[in-house]
């Protein structure tokens, strides 16, 4: 669909598990001095102004990424991960924006690197092309193609890249069913041929759709021990709220909602061909993070499914 605007959303505690974990599989990346692709299929505009009245209208950032900048100094010691990562993002959050995972892609690339960026919503594009010029904020990449198409057909028609190493982030709205029918098949058709490929794919913690979750990972991750028994798979999971506590109801009634509780209880990350120690050290912060975010934190999420 095409109704989904990310801006709604960007800083809060989805974007901090997503985004916390790119930035370490592309640390890890970077740590050889071969080339290698990145991917984004769902890539949203990669820059977004926190004081925009729709950021304004659901305060997600004030209650995500904005507590966990307030309280860096306290964070700083003994978790360097965690603390590279909010540098990195208080750069743009010092002049009240919020990056994007495309944007943090084409920060921390490097010049023989490639990044392929895919939105189909025709505004989202635009500024998706505007923001990866952004005077304000010199990216080390240079090499960023950006496509208005399908990114699940995107994907399946670039892969494998000639770098032969790389990673892709999936991460639709899930506003309609069929997203988690399309992120299993596709997933599945791109590891197949592409055995070494970092594939990452976030998903929501939503009480109403367990079952279709559970049957998007199980795909996944079973078609792909059958193309390599030993590879290394990751399932990382920030819950903000108990599973009973999620509230079904529409955008509007949320709005309206004086408590606004929460219309997910928290999300995920699934990686495949996870690198060395990321399961140990994402979960490592994530408990730090959820002391943060969580219990008082009612975030909304833009899914009406």
């Amino acid at each position: 669909m095409l109704s989904y605007q990310h801006i709604f959303h960007a800083g809060n505690h989805a974007d901090i598990l997503k985004h916390l974990t790119l930035f370490f599989v592309l640390s890890s990346l970077n740590k050889k001095e071969k080339p290698y692709t990145y991917f984004d299929t769902h890539s949203g505009s990669g820059l977004y102004d926190l004081l925009d009245n729709r950021s304004q209208k659901t305060s997600e950032a004030a209650k995500g990424i904005s507590r966990l900048i307030s309280s860096k100094k306290m964070i700083s010691g003994s978790h360097p991960l965690l603390n590279d990562y909010l540098s990195l993002i208080d750069r743009y959050y010092s002049k009240n924006f919020y990056p994007g995972s495309p944007e943090i892609a084409r920060m921390l690339s490097r010049a023989q690197d490639f990044i392929v960026l895919s939105e189909l919503h025709p505004k989202e594009v635009d500024n998706l092309k505007k923001n990866m010029l952004h005077p304000e904020f010199e990216g080390l990449c240079k090499n960023v193609q950006v496509h208005n198409r399908n990114g699940f057909e995107m994907l399946k028609a670039l892969t494998p890249p000639k770098t032969k190493r790389g990673a892709v982030l999936i991460d639709p709205s899930y506003e309609e069913t069929s997203d988690y029918i399309n992120c299993a098949k596709t997933i599945c058709a791109v590891n197949k041929k592409w055995t070494n490929g970092i594939i990452m794919l976030w998903y929501p913690l939503l009480a109403h759709r367990e079952a279709e979750i559970n049957q998007m990972l199980n795909e996944i991750q079973t078609s792909a021990r059958s193309v390599n028994p030993n590879i290394e798979i990751c399932d990382l999971r920030l819950e903000i709220a108990s599973k009973d506590s999620h509230k079904e109801m529409s955008l509007k009634e949320y709005e309206q909602s004086e408590k606004n509780p929460p219309r997910l209880y928290g999300s995920g990350m699934l990686v495949l061909n996870a690198p060395w120690k990321l399961e140990e050290e994402i979960n490592n912060e994530l408990e730090v993070i959820s002391s943060f975010v969580s219990s008082t934190s009612q975030q909304s999420f833009g899914i009406n499914a």
